[in-house]
C-alpha cells in the first residue's frame, strides 16, 4: 500500500469519527433539554439542572463549528448566513441592555432563550452528515417523541386518580410528558407531538398506516391535554400558507379544499362529540368586541410597556432584556434570582405585574389564550423595534432555507402564531425539537440531491 492510499484511508477514518462524535454531541445537547424536566421530577434533582442546556448547547455548537469537516459550498454559505443573522440579533440585545442600563446577565440569558434554537440549528447543519448518522438522529427523535406521548397518556389518568402528584395540577394541565411537571408542560408536550407527527407523516418512506397513527395519536394528545390553542395556531398557519401560495393556483386550491374538509369535520365534532365540547368554550362574541374583555386582558402587558416608555428611543431599543412580558421578565429572573442576582441581573415590575394579573383576572387564569405575557410582546417590549426586526430577519432566514415542504412551513408559521398566544418561542423543549426536525429535513434534502447527482454522474 503506497503512502497516498494510506493518507486517504486515514483521512476518511478521521472524517467518519468526526461525523459520529458530532452526531453524538447533537443527541447529547438535545437530550439535556428534552429530558431534563422529567429527570428532575422523577429523581428529585434540583431544578437548576433544567437550565444546564444554556451551557451545553453553546459548548456543543462551538465544538461542532470548529471540527465539522464540511467542504460543501452551499452548506458553508448557509452557516455563515445564519451566523450573520444571529450576530445582528445579539447586537440588538446588547444595544438594548446598554441603552437601558440593564444587567449584562440579562442580555446573555435573553440571547440564549431566543437565539438558542438557531444556535442548535447551525450546529446541526454544520455537520457533513452521512445517511447513517441522519437515520440515527431520526430514530432518536422518533423514540423521544414516542416517550413524550406515552408519558403524557399515562400521566393523565394517574393524576386524575390521585396516584401521581403533579404539584397541584390536575390531569389535564399536569400531563406534560417529558416536561412533567411544569406550568405549561401539557401545551409544550402536545406541541412537540404535533410538530413531530406532521414531519413523520410527510416522510413517505414509512408505511401510511403508521404515519396516520402518529397523526391521530398527536391529535388525541391535543384533546386530552386540552391544548386548544394548537388548533387555532395551526388553522391560522394553514390560512397564512394559503395566502403565501396564492400565486400557485393548484397549491392554493388543494390547501383550501383541505382546510374546508378539516373545518367541516371539526365543526361536526364540536357539535356532536363531548370530547370536543371545550373548543366552543370561548366562542362568545361579546368577549371580542372592540371594548371586550378579551382585548383588555390580552393587551394588559402592552399597555404597561407603553406606560413605561420615557423616550422615543424606547420604541427602537425597548426597555431592556428581561424587563417586560417575556418569559425572562415575567418569571425566570424572579425564579432564579438567587443565582442571577449576584451576577448583576436587573428586574422590573412590568412582568411581575402582568403575572399577578394573570392569576387574578378570571379570563387569563381560565385560558392562556388571553395571557398578556406572550412572545411577540416580550420581544418588542424588551428589545424594541430593532430587536424585533432582527428576530424577524432570523425567522425569514429559517423560512427561506428550511421551509422545504408544506408540513414544515405550517410548523414554522404555527410557531410564529403561538408567539401571539404565550411564550412558546422561549420554550427550549419545543423550539429545539423544531430545530432538530428542520435540520433533519434539510439533511434529507441534501443527501437526496447528492444521491441524484451521483446516479446521473455514474450513468
Amino acid at each position: 500500500m503506497n503512502s497516498n492510499n494510506s493518507q486517504l484511508i486515514i483521512k476518511k477514518a478521521k472524517s467518519k469519527i468526526t461525523w459520529t462524535n458530532n452526531t453524538n454531541l447533537i443527541i447529547f445537547a438535545f437530550s439535556t433539554v428534552f429530558y431534563a424536566r422529567i429527570v428532575c421530577s422523577t429523581f428529585g434533582v434540583p431544578s437548576i439542572v433544567t437550565q444546564a442546556h444554556f451551557l451545553f448547547i453553546p459548548v456543543v455548537f462551538w465544538i461542532i463549528l470548529t471540527t465539522a469537516p464540511t467542504r460543501d459550498v452551499q452548506q458553508i454559505k448557509l452557516v455563515y448566513s445564519l451566523l450573520s443573522g444571529l450576530f445582528l440579533f445579539l447586537l440588538a440585545i446588547v444595544t438594548s441592555a446598554f441603552w437601558n442600563e440593564t444587567g449584562f446577565i440579562n442580555a446573555v440569558v435573553s440571547f440564549m432563550m431566543l437565539g438558542e434554537p438557531i444556535i442548535f440549528l447551525i450546529a446541526i447543519v454544520s455537520i457533513p452528515m452521512s445517511a447513517s448518522s441522519c437515520l440515527r438522529l431520526k430514530k432518536w427523535l422518533m423514540w423521544s417523541a414516542l416517550i413524550n406521548f406515552v408519558l403524557a397518556a399515562v400521566q393523565k389518568p394517574l393524576i386524575d386518580a390521585d396516584k401521581l402528584y403533579a404539584e397541584g395540577f390536575n390531569g389535564t394541565d399536569g400531563c406534560g410528558g417529558v416536561f412533567f411537571v411544569s406550568g405549561a408542560g401539557n401545551y409544550v408536550s402536545a406541541s412537540v407531538s404535533f410538530a413531530f407527527a406532521l414531519y413523520f407523516f410527510n416522510d413517505k418512506k414509512n408505511p401510511l398506516l403508521i404515519r396516520l397513527a402518529a397523526l391521530i395519536a398527536a391529535f388525541w394528545q391535543l384533546l386530552f391535554s386540552d391544548s386548544k390553542q394548537l388548533i387555532l395556531a395551526y388553522v391560522v398557519a394553514w390560512i397564512l400558507l394559503i395566502l403565501l401560495n396564492s400565486q400557485d393556483l393548484s397549491k392554493t386550491i388543494r390547501l383550501i379544499i383541505g382546510l374546508l374538509i378539516f373545518g367541516l369535520i371539526f365543526f361536526w365534532c364540536t357539535q356532536n362529540l363531548e370530547e370536543f365540547s371545550s373548543f366552543t368554550a370561548w366562542a362568545r362574541p361579546e368577549l371580542y368586541k372592540t371594548d371586550g374583555e378579551a382585548w383588555y386582558a390580552k393587551f394588559y402587558g402592552v399597555r404597561s410597556i407603553l406606560d413605561n416608555f420615557k423616550s422615543p428611543l424606547n420604541w427602537l431599543f425597548g426597555l431592556g432584556p428581561g424587563t417586560t412580558v417575556s418569559r425572562l421578565g415575567a418569571w425566570f429572573i424572579n425564579d432564579y434570582w438567587s443565582i442571577l442576582g449576584p451576577l448583576g441581573a436587573t428586574d422590573s415590575s412590568i412582568g411581575k405585574d402582568a403575572l399577578r394579573f394573570v392569576g387574578s383576572y378570571w379570563l387569563t387564569y381560565s385560558s392562556s389564550l388571553f395571557s398578556p405575557i406572550f412572545g411577540w410582546a416580550g420581544i418588542w417590549g424588551d428589545l424594541g423595534l430593532f430587536g424585533l426586526g432582527t428576530y424577524l430577519f432570523l425567522a425569514y432566514l429559517v423560512w427561506q432555507n428550511f421551509g422545504l415542504d408544506n408540513s414544515l412551513k405550517i410548523t414554522l408559521l404555527s410557531t410564529l402564531v403561538l408567539g401571539f398566544i404565550f411564550t412558546q418561542m422561549e420554550e427550549p423543549g419545543y423550539m429545539l425539537s423544531v430545530s432538530l426536525i428542520l435540520g433533519l429535513a434539510w439533511h434529507d434534502q441534501r443527501l437526496n440531491k447528492q444521491r441524484v447527482y451521483l446516479q446521473g454522474h455514474n450513468r
